[in-house]
This record gives structure tokens, sequence and C-alpha cells, in this order.
């Protein structure tokens, strides 16, 4: 419209001949009318594919072009990747289509061995599987052994094959059948952090058993020596130092020792195997 104006004000002017302003008007014209006819076909072909789409659809997910083809499973340490499949319920020519990553998600979240998961189409034939996998840090022992990790859930029973080389949790277990809440959980991660400041800290020992009372705390108990060391509930790096000192104090003379009760502040008391079972307050 605007280049119609223009040669029209040039006729006027008399800059343009006659012969050459039809031209140009007529060919202004033509653009505009492929410009519109363009516009509505594809507004028609918008109204198609919205009135068709159900055909569609069904030909995209019937066609063995979006059939999936290829798997990628980022490796995995505990559970096995054909277990993975076998558990989201894919079958051999699948369409891509079919497959809704949330709800896949959602799917393999409910393995006890997975945390956390992703799915991801890439068009047309891949599907990518990432899990992130729980970590036993402990076994507790109701009806069977279960494993349980650092956030302190019980998520799976110890197989008949598995190599058990973890600490126990013990004195937790009425309060976990009950269904007890937050009390039980709360108390394993406590429990489980302190195994874990045990063993960053360099203390010479491993632990066999973590046994948990509501009102006294928390017993740890190593392999060697076969001593119980009585923590309680909180403070544990300072209740760690102290312990430190006291087995410095009686290195190469640990079978002696029978308890040590670190629940009291600055102090830590001794109880010895001989003697008749006394015991002895240190500040330490």
């Amino acid at each position: 419209m605007r280049r119609v104006r223009r040669v029209h004000r040039a006729v006027a002017r008399g800059l343009t001949p006659a012969w050459r302003t039809a031209r140009a008007v007529a060919g202004a014209t033509r653009r505009r009318w492929r410009s519109a006819s363009a516009l509505v076909a594809l507004l028609a072909l918008a109204a198609t594919v919205v009135a068709e789409r159900g055909v569609i659809s069904a030909w995209a997910l019937q066609h063995p072009y979006f059939a999936v083809s290829e798997i990628v499973v980022f490796p995995t340490h505990r559970v096995r990747e054909g277990a993975l499949l076998q558990w989201m319920g894919l079958r051999p020519g699948m369409s891509i289509w079919s497959l809704e990553p949330r709800a896949l998600e959602r799917r393999l979240e409910e393995h006890p061995w997975i945390r956390r998961a992703r799915v991801r189409r890439e068009y047309p034939r891949r599907l990518t599987v990432q899990v992130v996998e729980r970590e036993a840090a402990a076994a507790l022992l109701i009806d069977q052994l279960y494993y349980v990790d650092r956030t302190g859930a019980v998520f799976a029973p110890v197989g008949a094959g598995d190599a058990l080389d973890l600490p126990f949790v013990t004195g937790i277990e009425a309060a976990v059948l009950n269904g007890e809440r937050p009390y039980p959980r709360h108390a394993m991660r406590q429990a489980l952090k302190l195994v874990k400041l045990i063993v960053t800290s360099g203390l010479p020992f491993r632990v066999s058993e973590v046994h948990i009372e509501r009102d006294q705390g928390i017993t740890v108990f190593p392999v060697k020596p076969e001593v119980a060391l009585e923590f309680g509930w909180g403070r544990f790096p300072e209740k760690l130092a102290r312990l430190g000192e006291v087995l410095g104090g009686f290195a190469g003379r640990e079978s002696q020792l029978r308890e040590i009760d670190l629940t009291y502040e600055s102090q830590a008391v001794i109880r010895l195997r001989q003697g008749g079972g006394g015991g002895r307050r240190a500040r330490v």
C-alpha cells in the first residue's frame, strides 16, 4: 500500500511515466494478494492440523519410525540395567510418543534402591535413564534384616547372598514397627551421623553396633576393643575429642576398659573390667 501511494505521488509530480505507474500498481497489488493468500493458506493448514490432531497422533504412535530402538542407562552400582528396564515396564517396539518421562521417573523412584530418577526422550527413537541409588549405611533387624540409608530410612531387605559389612542399629525396632514419627528416623539419622564422625575422626576402631535408647541416647560398641561408649544425645565432636584422649591414655591396655561414659560435661567416666567393675571419673 505504501509503495502504491509513493507511485501515485511520483506520477502526480510528473516524475514517472504513466505506463510505469500502471505496472508498479499492478505489481504491488499482486504482492498484496500473494501475502494475503499465504496467510490464508497458513491459517487453513493450522486449522486442518488441529481438526485432524487425533488422526496424526494415531499415525505417529503406530509408525515404526518412532519405535524406541536405543535405551541408554547411565552406570549403576546396585541395580542392574535389565532389572531397571523391567521395573519400568518397557517392551520392545514401544513408541517414544507413548512414554511419559515423569510417569517413568515416579515408577523408578518406587524401587527400594532408587532415591532419584531422571528419564529423557530424545527423538525420534532414543530414551535415556539416569538414577541415583540409595547407599546403605547400617542394618536393622525387625522381622528380618533391613538396610538403612544415611537419612535414617529403612528401605530394603538384606538379601541372602549380600555381603554385610555394616554396623547394626538396635533399640529402635518397636518404634519402627509401630510407625512412630518422627522419632525413629530422626534417632537413626543422629546415630549414623555419629558413626560417620567416628570414621572421619581417625579413631582406631570399626563400629559393630549402635544402640539407641529414647532417654539415654546413643551407645556405640566397637568391634575392638570390646567396650561400651556412651554418647547420649548431641555434642558428638566434643565427645569424640574426649574419647580420643581416653583411648590414648589406655594405649596397649584397651582390654581393661568395660565402659566409657561421655555424657557428662567435660568429663569421661571410665569403668574397668578388673577391680569389681568400679568406675573412675576423669576430667579430660
